[in-house]
Parts: structure tokens; C-alpha cells; sequence
């Protein structure tokens, strides 16, 4: 059995866990913590990366976000100083 990469998952209350399971095994990711949240994507972030340094975490899965709209938030742009944002439709790799 092979261990994928550390991921921690980000989502909304309503999320589709099946979507994240999908997520997971495209991109070879472990998930060893997952966050419920509906908050505006400043928030979000900063939670994200606090997650991603207390599990240390290489990745960060985001169902709900398109790789265009991660691109196009500061925000989310800084997520990438830390680690891969892995989105609905695409992946930004850490150090973007």
C-alpha cells in the first residue's frame, strides 16, 4: 500500500465527500484533516495554512474552487507559499 502526500481538505458544509475522495486519489493525496467552513476566501486561507503547518500538510484540497478563480485571489495565491492548492478543475503548485 502506498502513502500519498499529506493533505488537509477545505470545504463547505454541504460539500460533496465523493468529490473529495476523487480529488484525493487524482493527485495521490492523503487526507489527515478536514475543515467545515463557509467563510469568504481571506478567512479561508488563513485557515488553510494554519492547517497546513499544524498537520504538515503538502497539500491543500479545495472541491469547491476552480483553479482560475484560485488564481485570481491574492488569497489564494499566498496558500501557494505553503503548499499545492488542489481545486475542482486544476492544481497550483506550491511556490507560485
Amino acid at each position: 500500500m502506498t502513502v500519498g502526500r499529506r493533505a488537509i481538505v477545505l470545504c463547505r458544509p454541504d460539500c460533496d465527500s465523493g468529490q473529495i475522495e476523487r480529488l484525493s486519489r487524482a493527485h495521490g493525496l492523503r487526507v489527515v484533516y478536514t475543515v467545515y467552513t463557509d467563510t469568504g476566501p481571506e478567512l479561508a486561507a488563513r485557515i488553510a495554512v494554519q492547517h497546513v503547518l499544524d498537520f504538515d500538510a503538502a497539500a491543500i484540497v479545495i472541491p469547491y474552487l476552480s483553479a482560475r478563480e484560485a488564481r485570481e485571489a491574492r488569497a489564494w495565491r499566498m496558500v501557494t507559499r505553503f503548499a499545492d492548492l488542489v481545486t475542482a478543475t486544476g492544481v497550483l503548485g506550491c511556490g507560485l
